[in-house]
């Protein structure tokens, strides 16, 4: 038996009387998806509520800063393909649904979509401009099409009851995008880079889900540190964690470094500080390595604050990410130039 194809169903539009969610239920009911092992999700966007894209940087760099962009892309990124459905507004597609697909890049790459219009036109228009806005993004466009028409498949409710004509045009599309879908998946966990060369680890794709672990890794040390608190600063340390300390020690395991920070909390060894990431690596799903920095906060006092650099490698398990690794090394001035 096939392996399950994951494919997100996009309602493209948000409007109170729209037709789309409908649309995206009917795919989804359709007898093909057990047939073709589709595992058929309807993604709502009025649900997702993504506000107009403002992130600083180009979503094809992958640094996503604003956590309502980092959420959509990792519920983006956990699908193997995609069906768009759009209404024709104007003799295109909704901006709802541009702006969802703008938001993002990476996470798009190489999969399969398949496209579901409708309008007093079957919507065709609007499918024709998803068609060149997907294929920017690198993704590959179904040929089969579903156009429904607003006065023959939809009742006086509003309510979708395509004709047996656009069964048959659901079953066509569905069955492309489990071929095309399948064929994308062995694309993209095949290694980009030949034998021999210099890899490039970070994979945008997974760059949303290890960033916001390494928020969650601030917030636990930043609160721990103002609270002086050490089990909360520790909270996310795994049990055979690895710690190297600034002066060439380096401990094993949970309860002997949560044992040390106690007595260093409890003695007020390090003034107060903030942590701010630098930069993650997302290398793998499930792998964040990142660097962070703890900065003194002297408050203009004569007080020596404590500065640091440390790298830290977080790893998920069964859901939920632990801190794997660490090293930390003191910031001091640069020796002068010889």
């Amino acid at each position: 038996m096939a392996e399950t194809l994951r494919v997100g169903v996009l309602v493209g539009s948000t409007r109170p009387a729209r037709r789309a969610r409908a649309v995206a239920e009917w795919i989804c009911a359709g007898p093909e998806a057990a047939e073709l092992a589709l595992d058929l999700t309807v993604v709502d966007l009025e649900e997702v509520g993504l506000p107009m894209l403002a992130e600083p940087d180009p979503p094809a760099f992958g640094r996503y800063a604003l956590e309502h962009t980092r959420a959509w892309a990792e519920l983006v990124a956990g699908f193997d393909a995609y069906v768009l459905v759009s209404p024709e507004y104007n003799h295109s597609t909704t901006a709802v649904l541009k702006n969802a697909l703008d938001h993002l890049y990476a996470e798009w790459q190489d999969k399969a979509v398949a496209f579901a219009g409708y309008g007093t036109g079957g919507g065709v228009r609007a499918v024709e401009h998803l068609r060149g806005i997907t294929a920017e993004l690198g993704m590959a466009g179904v040929g089969p099409q579903v156009a429904l028409d607003l006065f023959e498949d939809f009742d006086d409710q509003g309510r979708c009851g395509p004709r047996a004509r656009q069964e048959e045009a659901r079953r066509r599309m569905l069955t492309g995008l489990a071929r095309w879908g399948r064929s994308l998946r062995g694309l993209r966990s095949t290694p980009d880079t030949p034998d021999g060369e210099r890899p490039r680890l970070h994979s945008p794709a997974e760059n949303a889900e290890a960033s916001a672990a390494v928020e969650r890794l601030i917030e636990t040390l930043q609160g721990g540190g103002e609270t002086v608190d050490a089990d909360e600063y520790d909270r996310m340390f795994a049990e055979d964690i690895l710690w190297g300390s600034p002066y060439g020690r380096t401990l094993a395991g949970y309860a002997p470094l949560n044992a040390i920070h106690h007595k260093l909390m409890a003695k007020r060894v390090a003034p107060p500080s903030r942590f701010e990431p630098v930069q993650v690596l997302a290398p793998a799903p499930g792998v964040a390595v990142a660097h962070i920095r703890r900065r003194a906060l002297t408050d203009g006092t004569d007080e020596p604050g404590f500065s640091e650099m440390a790298m830290y490698v977080l790893i998920k398990r069964h859901g939920t990410w632990w801190l794997a690794a660490a090293q930390n090394t003191p910031v001091a001035d640069p020796p002068p130039a010889p």
